[in-house]
């Protein structure tokens, strides 16, 4: 299925690190206390099972369809875990209350405030600025907003003008004919562009930036057709 292609690109040796310190985290400590030279054959298998995973699939997107992506990774982590909550030295017993006292106060910050795109402010924007004969697609396949917009009732098909289909990729099972599309109507006068880009970024032949609005992380462009 990889091989039919992917939204992802080849990651280099920054994205691999950062891969690294975002699933070990607070963790490293921990492990840097470890007492190593203690039955190590025995963490032999943590080690790898951490290890060969990541590196085997940051190799296999060197030359292939990349697959290398966090969430597909996720199962490497109980190892680092098992790892740093074991053999600890002395000092690491403080470190790993501190370690923990931290988690609980950042999920607790995270759980309480979660970072939510005010979709519900563009769905409003869109509604009250829209014009008979504007057309509204999402532009970036990779993060769209097709469910929101479903949910919302803002009608946004998935913008793919080489293929009508997708690559695989979680989500794709769900989506319907017509939540991709290839083309543009020829008779949309203006496109309303749902993405994460700016309007002078979007590349759409045919069309011009004519007016935006950002929503967070989120914009949405308005583009009027080139006479």
């Amino acid at each position: 299925m990889v091989g039919g292609g992917f939204w992802l690109g080849k990651p280099n040796l920054k994205d691999l690190a950062q891969l690294n310190i975002k699933y070990l985290s607070a963790s490293l400590i921990l492990l840097a206390l470890r007492d190593w030279d203690k039955k190590f054959g025995k963490s032999a298998i943590l080690v790898l099972w951490f290890v060969v995973p990541i590196l085997t699939t940051w190799l296999i997107s060197q030359k292939f369809q990349s697959i290398f992506y966090d969430r597909y990774l996720l199962y490497t982590i109980p190892a680092a875990m098992l790892l740093a909550a074991s053999q600890m030295r002395r000092a690491g017993k403080f470190v790993s209350a501190v370690v923990i006292i931290i988690y609980l106060y950042a999920d607790f910050i995270y759980f309480t405030h979660p970072a939510k795109i005010p979709f519900r402010d563009l769905v409003n924007y869109v509604k009250s600025s829209e014009k008979s004969g504007d057309y509204l697609i999402n532009e970036d396949p990779g993060n769209h907003k097709l469910w929101e917009a479903k949910y919302y009732e803002i009608p946004a098909p998935i913008y793919s003008p080489k293929s009508s289909e997708l690559p695989f990729f979680v989500g794709t099972a769900l989506m319907e004919k017509g939540d991709v599309v290839s083309s543009l109507p020829k008779d949309a006068k203006r496109l309303g562009v749902i993405t994460y880009k700016k309007g002078s970024e979007l590349e759409i032949t045919g069309y011009k930036s004519s007016e935006e609005k950002g929503f967070g992380s989120l914009n949405f462009v308005w583009m009027d057709k080139i006479k």
